[in-house]
């Protein structure tokens, strides 16, 4: 008997596990990101980048001269990164270390999206984006710390990322540049580094005729119209210009990154992968972006500090081409049909583990042990001192917190933005003991003298027979001028041990 046969449509294959997949990797990316980014240190800046927020956020007006320094007294003051200060202030009244933390780590998964959300879109399979963003290892030691500059990171990414979607033909992302740089220019003054960007681009796009180029130039002129609304207008722009161009020898970050350091070496792996990448991918290279690639590839090598923005460029603009050059070595390319149902589960437990392992533990700065003079502040606060007090660079925001501003500080890390080029250079002196090293004292009504115990300064103020040694610990020394009421009263709280403080945990 015959049999009539039935053509049964086969069931479509459900697609949970390729999704599940993606978001597990996902999740497990972002994981890795918080665990990398919990630790934390204290910056020489951040208590005054607190401070200053702090004062933003009590007297709903940004600061127009300084109060904190007697070498400056009442000079008018840039402070470019109000936006950044303000930030800062909110986290820490809202959860103190934790706030300034989780911040932090907002930030970080902030580029971590763009830059993740960016491969999907440039055709990278999600395992394979979360791999490429493995490089993000080399951005483990600019989030170590919390700075203004960590604004600039996610900012560069969204610059890059736009630029690389007007390339494929998406020139309405353009649209994003006004009002990212009107946030940026307010956050802190790696903007410059943007404007550089969109200038190369710009530029090389203008090689190819007038039709390439007016997109670019109108997205240069609106970032750098919208780079001006912020409280000093276009003389910002002029300023940061003028002291960035400043050499400064004396900074490490300032210094090129020695290809043999540890930062060195992460940051050479980076670009090898990146320049494979490229050289291996079939993807279409436009020659705007190759170029960008390529100057970004040689900032760290100019100045430490540009090693995050070289290691996300190479992410944004390297990554696809890397992600294609994976897809070629592997025996077959990536197939969502064949991830397994469970596969999703091994990184959903990492996840958890990652999780539980970053979160148990309530977040902390850690202040780097003997770094900084906790016990002599602690004398000079309980000795009830006011007055001008000289002291090492790296200290000045430390004192400003612990003691401003009945005690006023020689400098701090605002250098350019309120102090004078003259009082920065008579300080070099002073710390290096060369030429006129005591002009400052001559020059301004010096009371209190806190250095660190074996620097040249220190070693010279002990030969100064106007000036009396009060105290001492392994860190730092105190000077005061003999038989004034302020030496009377420090020797008087040495003698009670007044000194006890110890570092541990910021502030």
């Amino acid at each position: 008997m015959a049999h009539l046969a039935i053509s049964v449509p086969a069931r479509p294959k459900t697609k949970i596990a390729p999704l599940l997949w993606h978001w597990s990797m996902a999740l497990l990316a972002v994981s890795l990101l918080c665990f990398a980014t919990v630790p934390s240190q204290a910056d020489p800046d951040l208590w005054g980048h607190l401070r200053f927020g702090l004062d933003i956020l009590n007297s709903h007006a940004i600061p127009s001269t300084d109060p904190y320094s007697f070498t400056a007294a009442g000079a008018h003051w840039i402070d470019h990164e109000w936006l950044a200060e303000l930030l800062f202030a909110l986290a820490w009244t809202g959860a103190g270390p934790s706030g300034l933390v989780a911040l932090k780590i907002g930030l970080a998964l902030l580029t971590g999206h763009l830059c993740f959300g960016h491969l999907l879109r440039a055709g990278v399979s999600s395992d394979r984006a979360a791999a490429i963003l493995l490089m993000f290892v080399a951005l483990i030691p600019a989030f170590m710390t919390i700075r203004p500059l960590l604004f600039t990171i996610p900012c560069f990414a969204g610059t890059l990322v736009v630029l690389y979607q007007a390339e494929q033909g998406y020139l309405r992302a353009l649209w994003i540049l006004p009002p990212l740089y009107a946030l940026w220019a307010n956050l802190h003054g790696g903007f410059l580094a943007g404007f550089g960007l969109l200038g190369i681009w710009a530029a090389v796009r203008s090689l190819s005729g007038w039709r390439r180029a007016w997109p670019a130039l109108l997205a240069l002129a609106g970032a750098g119209t919208a780079a001006c609304l912020n409280p000093y207008g276009w003389t910002l722009l002029a300023f940061l210009i003028r002291t960035a161009s400043v050499p400064r020898p004396e900074i490490i970050e300032w210094a090129p990154l020695r290809a043999s350091s540890e930062y060195g070496i992460m940051y050479l792996v980076v670009l090898g992968l990146s320049v494979a990448g490229l050289v291996r991918s079939r993807l279409d290279k436009p020659l705007p972006l190759t170029v960008l690639f390529g100057v970004t590839s040689i900032l760290p090598f100019i100045a430490t500090r540009h090693t995050p923005l070289a290691v996300v460029a190479a992410v944004v603009l390297a990554g696809p081409h890397l992600g294609n050059a994976l897809e070629q070595m592997a025996s077959r390319p990536a197939r969502p049909n064949l991830i397994p149902a469970w596969a999703p589960l091994l990184p959903s437990v990492c996840v958890v583990v990652v999780a539980f392992a970053t979160f148990s533990h309530p977040p902390t700065i850690s202040l780097p042990p003997d770094l900084y003079p906790a016990r002599a502040v602690q004398l000079l606060s309980s000795a009830g001192v006011e007055g001008n007090l000289i002291h090492r660079f790296n200290w000045g925001e430390y004192l400003i917190w612990h003691l401003g501003p009945k005690v006023k500080v020689m400098m701090d890390g605002r250098r350019e933005t309120v102090y004078p080029d003259t009082v920065y250079r008579q300080y070099l002196d002073f710390q290096d003991g060369t030429g006129d090293w005591d002009k400052l004292i001559r020059d301004y009504p010096v009371d209190v003298a806190l250095l660190e115990k074996t620097s040249v300064s220190a070693n010279l103020f002990r030969l100064k027979t106007d000036w009396l040694e009060v105290y001492q610990d392994k860190v730092a020394v105190i000077f005061t001028r003999r038989g004034t009421p302020v030496a009377g009263r420090l020797i008087s709280a040495a003698r009670t041990g007044a000194a006890r403080a110890s570092l541990g945990n910021f502030p």
